[in-house]
């Protein structure tokens, strides 16, 4: 029975083992999907090899001026937005204390009123007594 191979230009990790570029990958069973092979060649192209067998994948370039700038970038926004997160935490927390002093003055102000009712029932009642004919 044979096995599907494929080769691809990157290396692919399968469980422990490793295959290098070129080198033949189990497709199916003990090995990678069909889908995974199909990304493989997406995303890295198809395996190309010069006349020594040896993969001839192109490197691609990258301007390391341009991805430090914007690795910098990056850096001040992920510390501006941890600045922002920091303040915001804090808010969050004053705004936390204050909701509870609130409450507490709330509970405060319920117990007044009720009591300031029953004192105005009572001078009601006086009222009434003072305004009762004699």
């Amino acid at each position: 029975m044979s096995k599907k191979t494929e080769q691809f230009n990157v290396t692919v990790k399968v469980g422990k083992k490793s295959y290098a570029p070129g080198d033949p990958v189990p497709v199916g069973t003990g090995g990678i999907t069909a889908e995974e092979a199909e990304k493989f060649r997406k995303n890295f192209g198809s395996f190309a090899a010069d006349p020594d067998g040896k993969a001839a994948a192109p490197v691609p370039s990258v301007d390391l001026e341009k991805l430090r700038d914007a690795i910098e970038k990056l850096s001040a926004d992920n510390d501006k937005l941890s600045a922002d997160n920091d303040r915001l935490t804090a808010e969050r927390d004053s705004a936390i204390g204050d909701r509870s002093t609130l409450l507490k003055q709330n509970e405060q102000l319920e117990t007044d009123n009720a009591t300031l009712a029953g004192e105005v029932t009572k001078l009601q009642a006086e009222i009434e007594k003072l305004k009762a004919p004699k």
